[in-house]
């Protein structure tokens, strides 16, 4: 009978001590801060000490060492996305749950609140035992919450097929040298190794053991500031917003509210029009950056004072060197960050944000390192200015730190929460939030003109935008009618906002909203582009390149020369079905949308149709004598054309891709679709068969031209062929626009050569159009050649550039 009550006696025992296991945490290195901790360095052990519950904080994190692969997108500095959290108690644990801000309830119904709260998922991100209780502060072992793939970039590599990882516990552990405790935050970092099989070849490329990718990861517990004023999002006004359904709206009410983001920036005397600020935006830039870049880019950076003084805060904004020492991570702090890459990639302008308002309390721009090589690039081709015994033409440095310049104050730009502007460029290039264009023109005598290659100011849209998002009504005035009146001064004064969705999309139907573009004309600059290309391709030579190198590299340097034009080709493809329309708002003085005049539509094509003719597609003679096959240590790269010619430069394959992207282009299905129903709704706009007339018309001419120009012009008829049988199979394409294109596929095809390789040709072409009509599913057309990396111009892929 002694034995259950010896057992008796333990389970009271442990029910009083509860969760002890007797940590002396005496011996321990303690941390006192936003969220205290204690550090076992020599077991690699972290113990948090948790005095605060349900109190909420923000927590952020991040990856402070990183892969280094564009493709894969695992930078050093990426961050992860801002979390509303709190602690939780149940029983003997803690929990770290993640609130959800998506759905609110703004009432003094406490009930009401309750039911809203408990109809959505929340959360909980970790539960970390108590190990020990001192006094009213809980001691929980957070160590293995600190070892996880926080960042997920197991699931990064899975979805960018690079192989399946999980993280190795015994190849991970603290980082001690950056765990760092602050009042208002909370820095942890640990260094992670992810062990798997299967490693991409994105993957290999920069890591020395595929089998094991070994990264730094951040956590940062981040105190939430005093709520500050939310303000108003307004499509017109170009600013990034955050968006949250309030189930307390009164019925008659939209149920989502948006609100920008924006820096908290404050007048000493908001009576003035114009005032010093309470505390300027600061920005730090990498004191790991190089000179001359680091220069360029603190003084773009710099021009974002000039939109702060416009809307009436002095002194209010500036970027500087970092202190020796910043982390660059730490949630106080504004940065510019220079990233090194494996290859050409993008740009970014993240932000940490506070979800409840808006409010961005960390701006942090990724640069990556090797975009002023790409503008170098482009100046080198057009300038080949190696001659022996002649000093290098500085105009190819100037530029690509132009360029920088440029590209510092457009990531900027996000991370103080202005979106892309793209339809600024014909508008005195009115913003620095659009994708630029290097600007440069041949006078009469050749003489190539950079001066006007970027411009090197803050764009008067900016202005406009910082007033808005920023600026402070006059007194006597409410904000509401401020911000309307900001807008639709902005607008009577001739600027528009069309962004991202609008623009990138190949379908896009926007007239003047491009990326990589320039000029008042789309088709106008186009054809300028084309005579400076075609004028440069002839004078193009050795000294493109330096005396030593291998000649095969000129082909690198004459990749961006031929496929200069290439973002002006888009931008002129959405002329054609083209809309003119703004984000109009009901009662404001914005013009109501129309399509694009039958004048507008007919010079683009006709622009878009130069750019396929065999005189444009050509490679000259000369430069193909100059390009030998690859050397021993050269192989061909992303940055090359392809080739069907084995080792030797093909020279069909670069007029191959314009014209694939010509047609890609002129023949999206969703351009057709709209060209089709516009001459049905305005015959004297022009119909979907007129274009297949043209087109065909052009490019089925009867007389060769010659030389190679007569393969590059079968080759284009064969290419037409194919991009018509994939419009006819697209299933978004409508029934009309398919009937349409097979009945136009069955006259091409009747279309006979008159003799030689014109007849042959033909005959073949017929033979390919009679087996898809009889069966159309088993007819593929040929595969394309890819076409060597474009965008970002003097950036980084893939998609600049915002990331919050």
């Amino acid at each position: 009978m002694k034995k259950p009550l010896y057992l008796l006696s333990f389970l009271m025992l442990l029910s009083f001590t509860g969760f002890s296991q007797n940590l002396d945490l005496s011996k321990m290195s303690k941390k006192d801060g936003f969220v205290p901790f204690y550090l076992d360095e020599e077991k690699g052990k972290i113990y948090l000490e948790i005095s605060s519950l349900d109190k909420e904080f923000l927590y952020v994190n991040a990856l402070a060492a990183g892969v280094g692969s564009n493709d894969i997108g695992l930078d050093r500095g990426q961050l992860g996305d801002d979390r509303v959290v709190e602690f939780r108690r149940t029983g003997s644990k803690i929990l770290l749950v993640h609130k959800n801000y998506g759905f609110r309830a703004y009432t003094d119904n406490p009930y009401e609140a309750k039911s809203i709260q408990d109809a959505f998922a929340e959360s909980v991100l970790w539960g970390f035992e108590i190990v020990q209780k001192e006094g009213e502060k809980l001691i929980v072992d957070a160590t293995n919450f600190y070892l996880q793939d926080a960042h997920g970039v197991s699931e990064t590599l899975s979805q960018s097929r690079q192989g399946a990882y999980r993280v190795d516990a015994a190849r991970s552990g603290l980082y001690f040298q950056m765990i760092k405790n602050f009042p208002q935050n909370t820095e942890v970092e640990a260094t992670i190794t992810l062990t798997g099989t299967g490693a991409g070849g994105y993957l290999r490329s920069v890591t020395p053991t595929p089998e094991a990718v070994t990264v730094r990861m951040r956590h940062s517990f981040i105190a939430l500031p005093e709520l500050y004023a939310r303000r108003k999002f307004d499509p017109r006004a170009g600013f990034f917003f955050i968006s949250y359904q309030d189930y307390t709206t009164p019925i008659d009410e939209p149920l989502v509210k948006r609100f920008i983001s924006r820096h908290r920036l404050e007048k000493k005397d908001p009576a003035a029009a114009v005032s010093e600020v309470v505390e300027p935006i600061v920005y730090y830039l990498d004191r790991g950056t190089p000179e001359p870049v680091a220069s360029a880019l603190i003084e773009g950076g710099n021009w974002w004072a000039q939109a702060f003084e416009a809307a009436g805060f002095k002194n209010a904004f500036r970027v500087e060197l970092a202190p020796e020492g910043l982390d660059l991570l730490d949630v106080r702090y504004n940065v510019i960050q220079w990233v090194h890459r494996s290859t050409r990639g993008w740009s970014y302008g993240s932000s940490v944000r506070d979800p409840r308002t808006g409010e961005i309390l960390k701006g942090h721009v990724s640069l990556g390192s090797l975009r002023v090589r790409q503008d170098y690039l482009i100046a080198q081709g057009l300038l080949q200015p190696f001659e022996e015994g002649k000093p290098v033409d500085p105009r190819m440095m100037q530029m690509a730190l132009d360029r920088l310049k440029q590209l510092s104050a457009h990531e900027i730009g996000h991370t103080i929460g202005v979106a892309h502007s793209y339809a600024t460029s014909p508008t005195n290039r009115a913003s620095v939030m659009d994708y630029p264009h290097p600007v440069i023109t041949e006078g009469a005598n050749g003489e190539l003109d950079f001066s006007q290659a970027y411009d090197l100011k803050i764009g008067e849209w900016d202005k406009w935008a910082i007033k808005y998002g920023y600026g402070n009504p006059a007194p006597g005035q409410s904000e509401e009618e401020f911000l309307e009146k900001t807008l639709t001064d902005t607008y009577a004064a001739g600027f528009e906002f069309i962004t991202d969705s609008d623009s990138r999309n190949p379908s896009g139907v926007h007239p003047r909203s491009h990326l990589w573009d320039n000029g008042a004309s789309a088709p106008g600059e186009l054809m300028r582009m084309l005579k400076l290309r075609e004028n440069r391709m002839k004078s193009f030579g050795l000294n493109a390149i330096r005396t030593g190198e291998p000649q095969a590299i000129l082909e690198e340097v004459f990749v961006p020369l031929y496929l200069m034009h290439r973002y002006q080709l888009e931008a002129t493809s959405k002329l054609i079905g083209g809309l003119d329309y703004t984000y109009k708002i009901k009662g404001d003085n914005q013009t109501n949308q129309k399509w694009i005049s039958a004048k507008d539509q007919n010079e683009a094509l006709s622009a878009l149709l130069a750019t396929i003719s065999s005189n444009q597609l050509e490679v000259p003679a000369h430069v193909l004598a100059l390009i030998p096959p690859r050397p021993y240590g050269y192989t061909r790269n992303r940055e090359t054309f392809p080739s069907r010619t084995g080792p030797t430069f093909d020279p069909i394959a670069p007029a191959e891709n314009i014209v694939d992207v010509t047609f890609s282009f002129l023949f999206e299905s969703g351009r057709i679709n709209r060209v089709y129903l516009q001459n049905l709704q305005d015959k004297s706009l022009p119909g979907f068969e007129t274009l297949l007339n043209q087109v065909t018309a052009q490019v089925f001419s009867a007389t060769m031209p010659g030389g190679l120009k007569d393969e590059i012009k079968l080759m284009t008829e064969a290419k037409l062929v194919d991009h018509l049988v994939a419009l006819s199979k697209n299933p978004n394409a409508s029934q009309t626009v398919r009937a349409i294109t097979r009945m136009h596929l069955g006259k091409i095809g009747a279309m006979a050569g008159n003799s030689g390789n014109l007849k042959a040709h033909r005959a073949y072409l017929n033979d390919k159009i009679q087996a898809y009509l009889k069966l159309p599913e088993e007819l593929n057309p040929q595969q394309t050649l890819s076409v060597p990396d474009g965008a970002p111009i003097g950036m980084e892929e893939m998609s600049c550039d915002f990331e919050f």
